[in-house]
């Protein structure tokens, strides 16, 4: 058993060459194990408009290529349209690429933590102990099997967001390497550096046409620099004219194509804003955020109750205690990274790193959870920059408090403990995945965790419309209107579920999108419309077996359209099935003023019972 310990010990601590390769290996074999079961997962909710939808990525002509490059997300277009031109919809290669991506990034992530402990912070207020503790091979692991990493692998489309990941991370690390090249050369530009400097540089343009979340990429090199490199006064006077430059330049980009300053700072205003302000200002996304952040770092420590939709209200009060108890914590976390640098300014080098892990957490979070009005308040999928941070700060601290300073026999033991905490998270990574199996399998499991969301009961009424299961679809999309009466779309497709049954056709009219054409809706034609959707939902209730609400919808067509035949059609229906029959009369009655032929169908239909 000694023995055994001793090699597990050499293999996660040794500087060996072997033991590096083999790291290497275990990071990759952990990261397919835990993705092995999602080779068959479907294309599922923004991968049909996005991919199977999108003329870009199926059509194989030179223009279209063109398009793509044109593309604010291009590189991860050009990827999508390579994988389908290659091997048509075919998903284990479109899943084996987003695998491929993901386990470079994990062991991207290895060699960025080894480049900063060799950075000449590390070097000069680093202890032997401290440079010899795993972070970088733990970093690496929880970043390749943490379950709250599932939504930017598994979720096809999201390959935009570990796509970007992989290309920023590279290039914080040829970064590294270039200003290491150039520490141990004494010169400044010596021509290793010179490569590694310009593999950034393109690196950095392949995050930037990925996804917009590495536009924070700048910033975190100057990070690095500032934090593992010893930095004058001058040098940071530098860095700050750069800066400016860097903003002015940008500032006069705006002003000159928009013909001036507040015409610049107007378009600046609309590229920063993904939802109309009419809905949503940039202070009701800003303090639901702060609780949202909340929960990302939970997700980070406890990924329990994972789900694609989550159903946060929008907060638009300060004092909400929500918003204020989380503004308040997150304060304290930058505070503390704040001090942490502080007391690391000569010694204790974990605090260094987990005020570096911290910082990077936030500034990974810093486009799609701050100013920038999105529709979508939370995605898991925008934990995967900002975790590398998480995870860093997380293994150094876990590090630091149960190995550094202790014998070999307790740092095994810890060693131990901690590749079983990689374990359980594995099990849960693979676990979650398994829901990803199907859309209704993957709504199923939302709605339950998130009862009250409406889109997500939507979700999985539109997947049971595509299994052609029409009872589940009915009772799905029933709850969705229950919920949120404004979806259009939940209206639709209440209407084909009906019409999926082959049944009811003579008792439903099939609705159409009325706010395609907003100049063509009066007060009559909205009338109409709302006469229809609710005698569809009446018959919904009715399929179901919801008697009351059933009828109480039929009297609303009505109300909303007296002329309306077929709402007492079917209020007479209803009537006479639950032996109502003065109630089916005067539906009969009122028939024979407005449409005798409904009159007759109805007369006909109680009749045979």
């Amino acid at each position: 058993m000694s023995s055994e310990e001793n090699r597990l010990f050499a293999f996660i601590t040794s500087d060996e060459s072997k033991n590096n390769y083999l790291r290497y290996l275990f990071i990759s074999v952990m990261g397919l194990l835990v993705y092995s079961n999602t080779f068959s997962s479907p294309f599922i909710f923004d991968d049909i408009l996005n991919l199977q939808n999108n003329p870009i990525i199926t059509n194989g002509s030179i223009s279209s290529f063109e398009r793509a490059f044109q593309s604010r997300r291009a590189i991860g277009v050009i990827t999508f349209k390579l994988n389908y031109l290659m091997t048509g919809w075919s998903l284990p290669w479109f899943h084996l690429t987003n695998l491929f991506i993901h386990v470079s990034a994990a062991l991207i992530a290895y060699q960025l933590i080894k480049l900063l402990m060799k950075t000449p912070y590390s070097v000069n207020c680093a202890d032997e102990e401290f440079r010899q503790l795993p972070i970088p091979f733990f970093v690496a692991l929880f970043f390749a099997v943490h379950p709250v990493q599932t939504q930017a692998v598994t979720y096809i489309v999201q390959r935009f967001s570990s796509l970007a990941t992989l290309f920023y991370l590279a290039a914080v690390g040829s970064y590294l390497k270039a200003r290491l090249a150039q520490v141990e050369a004494g010169r400044v530009l010596p021509p290793g550096a010179l490569v590694w400097a310009i593999a950034s540089l393109l690196l950095g343009l392949l995050a930037f046409y990925s996804k917009e979340t590495a536009y924070t990429l700048p910033a975190a090199i100057v990070m690095v620099e500032l934090m593992f490199f010893r930095c004058s006064a001058k040098k940071i006077g530098c860095l700050l004219v750069a800066a400016s430059v860097a903003f002015s330049m940008l500032a006069f980009r705006f002003a000159s194509s928009a013909g001036s300053i507040n015409n610049a700072v107007s378009a600046l205003d609309e590229a920063t804003r993904l939802q109309s302000s009419a809905i949503m200002s940039r202070s009701d996304y800003l303090f639901t955020q702060f609780w949202v952040i909340m929960n990302y770092i939970r997700l980070i420590l406890l990924p329990v109750n994972q789900r694609v939709e989550y159903d946060y209200p929008l907060l638009r009060d300060f004092f909400d205690w929500r918003v204020f108890c989380s503004f308040v914590m997150i304060i304290i976390l930058l505070g503390g990274a704040s001090w942490m640098i502080i007391k690391s300014r000569n010694s204790l080098p974990h605090l260094r790193f987990i005020s570096f892990g911290i910082l990077c957490f936030f500034l990974g979070l810093s486009i799609e959870s701050s100013f920038i009005p999105i529709i979508d308040l939370a995605f898991e999928h925008r934990l995967y920059l900002p975790s590398f941070g998480a995870f860093t700060a997380i293994s150094t601290a876990m590090l630091v408090v149960t190995v550094k300073g202790k014998n070999i026999s307790i740092s095994k033991r810890c060693y131990v403990g901690m590749l079983l905490i990689i374990l359980l998270l594995a099990v849960g990574t693979y676990s979650r995945n398994s829901v990803w199996k199907s859309e209704v399998s993957l709504w199923t499991d939302n709605v339950e965790k998130s009862p009250g969301s409406a889109r997500a009961w939507h979700h999985l009424g539109a997947a049971y419309i595509s299994k052609r299961e029409p009872y589940n679809a009915l009772v799905a999309t029933v709850r969705s209107v229950e919920l949120d009466r404004s979806r259009a779309a939940a209206w639709n497709n209440l209407g084909i579920a009906l019409d999926l049954f082959g049944v009811y056709n003579d008792r439903f009219n099939r609705t159409t999108e009325m706010f395609s054409e907003p100049a063509a809706i009066n007060e009559r034609t909205l009338n109409r419309w709302q006469g229809d959707v609710n005698n569809n939902l009446g018959l919904a209730y009715e399929i179901i077996g919801d008697f009351p609400k059933a009828a109480e919808n039929y009297r609303n067509a009505a109300g909303y359209n007296p002329s309306l035949g077929l709402a007492y059609y079917n209020l007479g229906i209803l009537s006479a099935t639950i032996g109502d029959f003065p109630k089916y009369a005067e539906q009969q009655q009122i028939l024979w003023m407005i449409d005798p032929y409904l009159a007759e169908r109805l007369q006909a239909r109680v009749g045979k019972r």
